[in-house]
């Protein structure tokens, strides 16, 4: 028969530590991955808010014409107020009036509010929201040196925190060509 051996208590201790390392160190892989994809999936939420707002602007800021839009050459601003083409005087399905000339909306401004969201107001009383978790919104004005446009630069810059703590930003750029 033979004699069993079992472990010594300094064997034991050591590969108690050589098994909690590897354990400390497998979770901080999964913690940086874990954070890496709220991170990657919070950007992904903010820049499709963005395009959000984008599309809905642009879709009626082409629509405007320059002399109906606030917006003066050379300046920023972080609201705009403008007019598009709308039947709404004589009710007769078409945007021109009796005398041939386009009938416009009420104002209708798009800015932002203290909640970070971007807002499109009008004569109705009713905002309606465009995108959340947007931090700075500026519009300006240019025109196109090779072509007789005039141009709304609008930039959007969104901020949102993940769920770790960590803070993604998003920024975009969209230039809307008026109508003449």
């Amino acid at each position: 028969m033979k004699n069993a051996r079992g472990y010594t208590v300094i064997e034991v201790l050591i590969s108690t530590v050589v098994i909690s390392i590897l354990i400390i160190a497998s979770f901080a892989v999964l913690n940086v991955g874990r954070s890496s994809w709220f991170k990657g999936d919070v950007q992904s939420e903010l820049r499709k808010e963005m395009i959000r707002g984008f599309m809905a602007m642009e879709r009626e800021l082409r629509e405007t014409r320059p002399a109906e839009q606030s917006v003066p050459f050379g300046e920023a601003r972080t609201t705009i107020t403008f007019k598009i083409p709308l039947d709404s005087a004589d009710a007769d399905s078409t945007i021109l009036d009796s005398n041939g000339i386009i009938e416009w909306s009420g104002n209708i401004v798009y800015s932002l509010n203290g909640s970070n969201e971007i807002i499109r107001s009008d004569s109705s009383g009713t905002p309606r929201v465009l995108a959340r978790g947007i931090s700075n919104l500026q519009f300006s004005r240019t025109r196109n040196p090779a072509l007789p446009q005039d141009l709304i630069i609008i930039n959007i810059t969104g901020q949102k925190a993940s769920g770790t703590g960590e803070i993604a930003t998003q920024t975009g750029q969209l230039i809307v060509r008026m109508r003449n």
